[in-house]
């Protein structure tokens, strides 16, 4: 093996002087006088071993490059380069057009982006005749649309595919409740949750998954009763966030995008309300439907409840993002002549686990109400007639966390819909609701005594009053009047009332 490379070597010397020696007579006399000067030269300054340079070290992308002759890929024909991008998909495809100039060009051919449209068309449930689908991407009408016109149309659809399906679904209307009457097979189909994030004094979150759920006709009441809660006087403020989670979420899947629904301060000084309370737990009442339950005697958090009005509730879960909320259109294309009559009211009394009352009553005609007439009011059970009367179930509202149970009486979950004479929802409410003891202030045949049920916000008030009839065991409801501000009214109709 030593003896082949010393001949090798003594080869390679013999053929680098006879080079040298035939050099003056393709380059002049001075070339190799040169070459021996230079090289006498070397022989002299060789350095020492202590002087000797340290070895110079190149990168190998350099080397490469050094001893390449330009990118191969750009020297390949148009042709080959379209038949490779032919075997990508879309997303590939659209990333490798940001490479270079010619990329960019070749990779929005609508030849390319006219076979992926039709490939994409094919997924859908409903797709047009196999003809349609022919005619439209067949070469002919491909080479006369603009470039990139193929790649806009596939974007679009892939966009807007799933989008497109749930507010299609959305459309079919309940006409008992005036909600969508596909809207929890909607939330069931794209896996909508809701997360709460609790923010303490310090800026520290924490998040929580929902572990229970309640669909009724017009709403849902999610629960969260899991986890390390913390203690309720070191909290500042809730987020309720809507997400979609992924049927089988992988190791390497992206944070899911939260939509904001809504935010409240949980500070103590002027936001907690007595709502009820049971041998184990008392609850607090917090604004738009939010309730949390506080294990007696360390203020820690036991459980949190929201009730969810079905009114826009898919786009406020999906179309917001995490720190702003999804806030609709206002829809003024109604008819002013329907602000006087023809409204529709529909409650729901409920709890987390049963369906307690539901009522529908229509048509309700508006009466002004003193003073300076400047109150609308829709008058659905009137105590004066008997008629109307209606029994109720006993109201209460149920819970459970770390393996106990409890019940909290005279209390429960409230869902009302108001709808115009077109049937369009004119005010909507979920929250939570609490029976407070009265004086017998009505004169009734009833002997029992009275409760009332109030809820009041900026858009309106909603009164109920109720008798309990010891020997039935029963609630009946004798009254529900609903009042609104006619600033409300004429804004929703765009006219005057």
């Amino acid at each position: 093996m030593a003896t082949g490379l010393v001949e090798f070597l003594l080869s390679l010397r013999r053929g680098l002087v006879k080079g040298e020696q035939n050099s003056p007579a393709r380059g002049g006399p001075r070339v190799g006088e040169f070459a021996r000067a230079r090289r006498r030269r070397d022989d002299t300054s060789t350095p020492t071993p202590l002087q000797r340079e340290p070895c110079k070290t190149r990168p190998a992308f350099e080397l490469c490059a050094k001893g390449s002759h330009g990118n191969y890929m750009e020297r390949l024909p148009s042709e080959i380069i379209l038949k490779i991008f032919s075997f990508l998909d879309a997303s590939s495809l659209f990333n490798i057009s940001f490479v270079n100039k010619r990329f960019h060009d070749l990779a929005n051919s609508n030849a390319l982006w006219s076979v992926l449209y039709a490939s994409e068309i094919e997924k859908k449930m409903w797709r047009p005749p196999v003809s349609m689908i022919k005619e439209a991407v067949s070469s002919t009408v491909v080479e006369e649309k603009p470039a990139g016109y193929w790649k806009k149309l596939l974007l679009r659809e892939m966009a807007g595919y799933k989008d497109t399906m749930w507010k299609t679904e959305l459309k079919h209307m309940n006409p008992h409740t005036g909600m969508p009457a596909l809207t929890e097979h909607v939330l069931r189909r794209l896996d909508i949750q809701w997360e709460i994030t609790l923010t303490n004094r310090h800026g520290r979150e924490s998040v929580y998954k929902q572990t229970h759920t309640f669909f009724e006709d017009s709403s849902v009441t999610v629960c969260w009763s899991q986890g390390a809660w913390p203690h309720m006087c070191t909290l500042n403020s809730l987020q309720l966030h809507g997400i979609m989670c992924p049927a089988s979420p992988a190791p390497g899947d992206k944070p899911r995008w939260r939509s904001l629904i809504r935010k409240t301060a949980l500070q103590r000084t002027g936001h907690w309300l007595f709502f009820g309370a049971d041998r184990l737990v008392k609850v607090l009442q917090f604004d738009k439907g939010i309730i949390i339950g506080l294990w007696r005697g360390n203020w820690k958090i036991a459980f949190i409840m929201v009730n969810l009005h079905f009114h826009k509730l898919i786009e406020r879960s999906l179309l917001g993002s995490r720190y702003c909320p999804y806030i609709p259109a206002d829809d003024n294309a109604v008819d002013p002549d329907c602000s006087r009559h023809g409204y529709t009211l529909h409650i729901v009394l409920h709890n987390p686990v049963r369906q307690i009352m539901c009522q529908r009553f229509s048509p309700l005609y508006t009466r002004r109400v003193m003073p300076q007439r400047e109150l609308v009011q829709l008058i659905a059970i009137d105590f004066a007639n008997v008629s109307e009367h209606m029994p109720v179930a006993k109201i209460s509202l149920p819970w459970q966390a770390e393996g106990l149970k409890g019940e909290v009486e005279r209390c429960c979950m409230m869902t009302l819909t108001v709808l115009d004479e077109a049937q369009r929802p004119f005010w909507c409410v979920s929250s939570t609701v609490k029976m407070y003891s009265r004086q017998r202030v009505l004169d009734l045949e009833y002997e029992g005594e009275q409760f009332i049920v109030l809820h009041e916000d900026a858009e309106g008030k909603v009164k109920m009053t109720f008798v309990w009839m010891e020997e039935v065991q029963h609630y009946f409801l004798v009254q529900l009047v609903t009042v609104f501000p006619s600033a409300k009214v004429k804004r929703h109709f765009s006219g005057e009332c």
